[in-house]
């Protein structure tokens, strides 16, 4: 296996958990539908937040160089994000709990898991999120809001193959991308059943409306 099959892998093997997690019900279960600009742009915001923090600590302890430059530039490109997201509305905050997706992400041990889950499965998880966010302000009449997320989209939707790359560099025997392509994987699905359950306990169906 190398890097981009990986990839291509863990985008397969969860195809229909990522199409849920981009269609228009993201935002409804990320803010518990309130659907009022603060509250969704601090949805978006706790996720980049929480994400940030974790590369950043996970820069300071990686003994890999390659692996500790890759950390340390998303951690800081999310937290530039973040503070874009913030700086749109004087009622958007990172207070309250992080996504669960967080969590899992710092569930990861390994260089090669870490970079997985947190520079794979986590930029597909917050792209998707913010392709909703700018559905929304495109809705809300906020253009110039809506380009400030498209330029976060569009770094996110880049880190997932700068990290096959990278992949190819800290996995080093079967063992490793096996473990890998199980963070990513796991990464996703915790992503999803937040996402389901939350929709469920609004009497909403996860699913498609056909």
């Amino acid at each position: 296996m190398n890097g981009e099959e990986l990839v291509a892998a863990v985008r397969e093997e969860r195809e229909t958990e990522l199409s849920r997690l981009g269609s228009e019900k993201a935002v409804v279960a990320a803010t518990g539908a309130q659907l009022e600009t603060g509250p969704v742009l601090s949805a978006a915001a706790r996720l980049l937040d929480g994400g940030a923090d974790t590369l950043a600590a996970w820069a300071d302890e990686t003994d890999n160089e390659d692996a500790r430059a890759a950390f340390a530039d998303a951690a800081d490109t999310l937290a530039g994000h973040r503070d874009a997201l913030l700086d749109m509305d004087d009622a958007a905050s990172t207070d309250g709990d992080a996504p669960y997706v967080v969590d899992e992400l710092r569930t990861a041990e390994t260089t090669p898991e870490r970079v997985a889950a947190g520079l794979v499965a986590l930029p597909l998880v917050g792209e998707r999120l913010l392709l909703q966010v700018i559905n929304y302000l495109v809705n809300e009449g906020v253009r110039s809001g809506a380009d400030t997320v498209r330029d976060a989209r569009s770094d996110l939707q880049a880190m997932p193959g700068d990290a096959a790359a990278l992949l190819d560099t800290v996995c080093v025997d079967d063992g490793d991308w096996v473990t890998a392509q199980t963070a990513a994987t796991d990464a996703l699905g915790t992503a999803y059943d937040e996402y389901a359950e939350t929709l469920n306990e609004m009497g909403l169906d996860p699913k498609p409306v056909c």
